[in-house]
């Protein structure tokens, strides 16, 4: 393993990475709490299924970004394919930011709004 590989080259990729991973437990537990309210009974058993699975698949998703940042972290945001990927997720991130923001989930929408701009100044500066 070279040095290249083991140092980290672009810090604020490595804070967005933290920042996903937190993301991940976060979403993970705020589901694990909705998940008892007592309207999710009153769906449909497959509509019921699909709400907890997209629930966990965002969990993933969030740990999934994590990893890709922190390789972001020692590599760079390097080629059109990773530079698509940062483009779309911070723009998911915004969204989402936005949606909850007028849902009235206002410390959700600022923890989203915060990664969104800590990782759009980390692809800014790690762009390769």
């Amino acid at each position: 393993m070279s040095s290249t590989t083991t140092t980290n080259k672009h810090p604020l990729l490595l804070a967005a990475a933290v920042a996903h991973g937190l993301l991940a437990l976060g979403h993970t537990t705020k589901g694990l709490d909705q998940f008892k309210h007592p309207s999710l009974s009153t769906l449909p058993t497959a509509l019921r299924g699909a709400v907890k699975a997209g629930w966990y698949e965002g969990s993933v998703f969030f740990a999934i970004m994590g990893i890709l940042n922190y390789k972001w972290a020692q590599t760079g945001v390097y080629d059109v394919y990773d530079k698509s990927i940062a483009g779309l997720l911070i723009s998911l991130l915004g969204g989402a930011a936005a949606a909850y923001y007028r849902s009235g989930d206002k410390p959700t929408a600022t923890t989203l709004a915060v990664v969104a701009i800590v990782q759009g100044l980390g692809v800014r500066n790690g762009w390769v």
